[in-house]
C-alpha cells in the first residue's frame, strides 16, 4: 500500500512460522530440515517413525531456542505434551540434525541484490545452551563460505526479499558436511552480532542500511579482516580466570565486555567479553581462556 516497500500483512506468518518456512526452503532448492506440525499424537507418532529419535520439538513461533527440547524416546515425547509447556502455543517436531550453525546474514536492496554478507559460526547447540543453562561462545568470521553463500542466495530469492536486513540459519551437518537450511529471520541477526559484524569488517551495518534505503552504496565490499568472537560466562559457574586477570591477560584484544539483561541471559549468558583477532585459533584460544573452569 501506499507505494511503501516492505513485507506486506499477509506474507507474515510465512516468515514467522516455522512450519510455512519450509515450503519457501523447497522452493529455494536447499535441503531443510523435516518437519511436522503437531495436531494428534497419531499422526506425530507417524512422523517420528518415518524419521527416528532423537527428534526436537519447539514453538512454532519463537525465538531464542526457549521452550525447545530434544526427544529420545517414546516416554519423553509423552511426558512433554502431558505437562506442555506453553498450552495455547503450536509446536512443531523436526528430525534432528546433528551439525553446527552458520549464519548467513547481511542486506539485500529493493531489487534483491545482497549488498553486504557475512556469516555467524555456532558450535554449540543453542537448544543444550538454554536447556542446560551452559555458557555460549560463537564467532563472527571473515568471509562467507562458498556453500553458505549459494544456500543462502537461493533462500533470499525464494522468500523475494527486498530492501532489508536478512538472518538465516544453517546447520552444517557433521556427518556430510552438507547444507541444511533451519529457519529465516528477515531482520539483523540478534545480540552482539551486529557489533560483531562492524568490528569483523570494520563497517557500520546501520550506515550500510541507511545508504541502502537512500539507494546509495559506495564500494565498500563484504570481505571482512577480523575473526570477532564472543564468550559468555554464567554466573553459577567457577572459572579459573578472575575478570580482572582476562583484563590484564587479553585485555588489548577486547572490544567490549559487559553484563547481559536478565530477560536474554539464559541464552546468552550472565557476562560477555566480545574480541576480535586475525586468526579462527587465536579466536578459539581467547574463547577457552574466558570459559576456562
Amino acid at each position: 500500500d501506499f507505494n511503501i516497500n516492505g513485507t506486506k500483512t499477509d506474507f507474515i506468518q510465512n516468515l514467522k512460522r516455522k512450519s510455512q518456512m519450509k515450503s519457501f526452503f523447497e522452493k529455494s532448492g536447499v535441503q531443510t530440515v523435516k518437519c511436522h506440525k503437531y495436531t494428534d499424537r497419531e499422526s506425530a507418532l507417524k512422523f517420528i517413525e518415518e524419521v527416528g529419535y532423537p527428534i526436537v520439538v519447539k514453538p512454532d513461533s519463537g525465538s531464542g531456542a526457549n521452550f525447545t527440547y530434544k526427544i529420545k524416546n517414546r516416554f519423553e515425547f509423552d511426558n512433554l505434551f502431558a505437562h506442555k509447556p506453553l498450552q495455547d502455543a503450536q509446536f512443531i517436531i523436526e528430525e534432528f540434525v546433528d551439525g553446527i550453525i552458520l549464519t548467513y546474514d547481511g542486506l539485500v536492496d529493493i531489487y534483491g541484490n545482497v549488498i553486504f554478507e557475512n556469516s555467524h559460526r555456532f558450535e554449540q547447540s543453542i537448544m543444550n545452551v538454554v536447556n542446560n543453562d551452559d555458557h555460549l561462545y560463537y564467532i563472527c568470521l571473515p568471509e562467507v563460505a562458498d556453500e553458505v553463500r549459494l544456500a543462502g542466495r537461493s533462500v533470499l530469492k525464494a522468500f523475494d526479499v527486498r530492501e532489508k536486513f536478512f538472518h538465516i540459519e544453517f546447520f552444517e551437518r557433521k556427518t556430510d558436511r552438507r547444507i541444511v537450511a533451519l529457519e529465516v529471520n528477515m531482520r539483523p541477526p540478534g545480540a552482539w552480532m551486529p557489533d560483531a559484524m562492524n568490528y569483523a569488517h570494520d563497517t557500520n551495518v546501520y550506515k550500510r542500511w541507511a545508504n541502502m534505503v537512500l539507494q546509495y552504496q559506495p564500494d565498500e565490499g563484504s570481505t571482512g579482516r577480523y575473526y570477532t568472537g564472543y564468550a559468555a560466562r554464567k554466573n553459577h559457574k567457577q572459572y579459573k580466570y578472575s575478570h580482572e586477570e582476562i583484563l590484564n591477560e587479553i585485555g588489548h584484544k577486547i572490544l567490549y565486555c559487559n553484563s547481559i539483561e536478565k530477560i536474554f541471559s539464559r541464552a546468552m549468558g550472565d557476562f560477555a567479553y566480545q574480541f576480535r583477532t586475525n586468526t579462527y585459533e587465536e579466536v578459539k584460544q581467547i574463547i577457552d581462556y574466558v570459559q576456562q573452569q
